[in-house]
């Protein structure tokens, strides 16, 4: 979503503009390919820089567990880390971005990049993405002790311009936030402007493009798709340990739309590593959407007045945000944890639970 949102903003900004991806998930260079393949594409280059999955694969990938690994991966991790901040500096020092926009100002990258060139203009140069729920709830979990280690250890490894954010978009580099719904923001300091992300962004002929492409390149049949009666965005698999009636809601929602030969189109979250982790595919019934693409990008090959449910995700949201035409609706099977934060927050935005859970969603398929 932040690509997106990023590629949003340089589209409307006529300008040089650089995109640099962090290999945080196993199909960073998927994406990457795609944006390089857009024809409308605003980036002069795209960088991909070493993250969290680069480090999971060189330290020893799904190897037994062990002192042999788990010193290979501090080794692994200490490495390419000193490689991705060197990086950094050199396309500080080659562009000499004014504005650095950023959808999480608390990796050590992201800090890095906003400290040289805050450092370099004399003042704060970040401007913060909306990043979905996290932008409006907070993380899932607090573990302010955590946060102390982290920031102690931190600041000793990379010295005073590493900073602890309790809250993504409140370091002290950041001076703008652009986001859809600023009223609802979690951070309301008035150390930072809060600008309105307007849907209109994200409904141009360039994105439908991009949508478009996104389908053929990721082998996404769109006709299925616009013929399916129900379309199940998720929130990640790790809500269903959280909430054990969520995962046996949500199978016999997909049963039950199978017993009546309907088609469900099942998209994942993006950073699912297993394929069909909520075992909710059916042969003959249910569509596979790529867990990677953003819903966003998706929500553009949608028809008018096509049924969009979920549970506590920020692709719900989004859905709500961007197309008012969609009957996007929350399943409410969720009884306690992030899920029932998000519904509060839905209900303030018009988005509203289902009261008679799945039984009403299946009445008006």
């Amino acid at each position: 979503m932040i690509a997106l949102e990023a590629a949003a903003i340089a589209l409307a900004r006529p300008g040089q503009h650089r995109l640099v991806l962090i290999e945080d998930f196993d199909q960073a260079g998927r994406l990457s390919d795609l944006l390089s393949r857009w024809r409308d594409c605003p980036f002069e280059a795209l960088e991909r820089l070493p993250g969290r999955y680069t480090e999971h694969v060189r330290g020893g990938g799904d190897h037994p567990r062990g002192p042999a690994r788990a010193w290979r991966r501090v080794r692994v991790k200490r490495d390419l880390r000193q490689q991705t901040l060197a990086r950094i500096a050199a396309l500080d020092a080659d562009f000499a971005p004014d504005q650095v926009w950023v959808g999480n100002d608390r990796k050590v990258e992201t800090q890095f990049a906003l400290h040289l060139a805050s450092r370099r203009k004399g003042g704060p140069a970040g401007r913060y993405l909306d990043d979905g729920l996290y932008t409006y709830l907070g993380d899932v979990r607090t573990r302010p002790w955590v946060r102390r280690v982290d920031w102690l250890v931190k600041q000793f490894s990379y010295g005073r311009w590493w900073h602890n954010a309790a809250q993504a978009g409140t370091s002290p580099w950041i001076s703008e936030a652009w986001l859809a719904f600023p009223e609802r923001a979690r951070d309301q300091s008035p150390l930072r402007q809060r600008h309105r992300l307007e849907p209109g962004l994200f409904t141009t002929p360039a994105f439908a493009r991009l949508g478009v492409l996104a389908a053929r390149e990721f082998g996404v049949d769109r006709q299925q798709l616009c013929a399916a009666n129900l379309v199940l965005v998720l929130p990640h698999s790790n809500q269903f340990a959280l909430n054990p009636g969520l995962a046996e809601g949500l199978n016999d929602l997909v049963d039950e739309v199978a017993r009546r030969g309907l088609h469900v189109a099942i998209k994942y979250h993006p950073r699912e590593r297993e394929p069909d982790p909520g075992g909710l595919r059916r042969e003959g019934t249910s569509i596979g959407l790529p867990a990677l693409l953003p819903m966003e990008l998706l929500l553009t090959l949608l028809r008018p007045g096509t049924t969009l449910v979920g549970e506590g995700s920020t692709a719900l949201l989004a859905a709500h945000w961007l197309r008012p035409d969609l009957r996007v609706r929350d399943l409410g099977l969720s009884r306690g944890g992030y899920a029932v934060r998000a519904r509060a927050l839905f209900a303030s935005l018009g988005l509203h639970a289902l009261a008679g859970g799945p039984r009403e969603l299946l009445e008006t398929l």
